[in-house]
């Protein structure tokens, strides 16, 4: 995982340890250590570990079992589609241990983290300042949830009373991430990009630490999907909304 201190209004914030070797002028991208173990350790914790492709942050649909179709093609639009089919779908029918060993086994790529499942929710802030304009209002909660680095911003792990679909994020008239949820997963920790960026757990707020704290909903938090203006023009001619049948 990472190492170093990253400072946060008044506050430090520790990175676990990890190790990225130098080579010549630049980093020597090093693929990370994904153990089965890992996998089937946070499938028993509540979390669905996905495997990403090496250094990237797609998914691996042929480790999955699921034939790419849109590595074939090309196409942008079959890639999103497959991703939040196959993303919803494990969050309805979650894989089970013998999926994730089948999976993981002899595995040298990235790690996802499924949204969605069990309501599970991750803030994903787009930058450090985003994050931190946040937190000042929200620092309580930050600091007892399972949290990480990401290369540029922090992923915040919260579990929704509701299911909540995935979407941007916004703080006040601002767009400062996503959501991650149904139909969305974040790459997690420890993978690493082929820039040598990597994503790790914070310092004693790892998903084996703290558990996911619960909210209401995005608006407990100040956050939205969409901006306000548009949250109030949708509601204005009844959008978004459908009679049960």
């Amino acid at each position: 995982m990472l190492s170093g201190r990253l400072e946060l209004d008044e506050s430090t914030i520790r990175l676990k340890k990890f190790q990225v070797k130098s080579h010549g002028r630049g980093t020597r991208w090093m693929p990370p250590d994904i153990t089965t173990d890992y996998a089937v350790r946070l499938l028993a914790q509540g979390y669905i570990c996905l495997p990403l492709r090496t250094g990237g942050k797609h998914l691996d649909l042929e480790a999955m079992g699921y034939d790419p179709l849109h590595l074939h093609t090309r196409r942008k639009d079959l890639k999103e589609l497959a991703f939040c089919s196959v993303a919803f779908q494990l969050s309805q029918k979650p894989p089970t241990r013998e999926d994730i060993e089948r999976w993981f086994c002899n595995f040298t790529g990235n790690v996802g983290i499924l949204g969605g499942f069990s309501n599970l929710l991750i803030l994903d802030f787009d930058n450090a300042a985003a994050y931190q304009g946040w937190q000042g209002r929200h620092g309580e909660i930050a600091r007892r949830t399972p949290m990480a680095k990401s290369p540029k911003g922090f992923h915040v792990y919260l579990r929704t009373r509701e299911p909540m679909v995935s979407s941007s994020l916004h703080f006040g008239m601002r767009r400062i991430g996503h959501v991650k949820a149904l139909g969305g997963y974040v790459v997690g920790s420890p993978s690493v990009l082929k820039d040598g960026s990597s994503y790790g757990w914070l310092e004693n707020q790892s998903p084996f630490d703290v558990e996911p704290q619960p909210i209401d909903s995005l608006a407990s938090l100040a956050l939205r999907p969409v901006t306000p203006l548009k949250h109030y023009y949708d509601r204005m001619l009844n959008r978004g909304f459908f009679e049960r049948q």
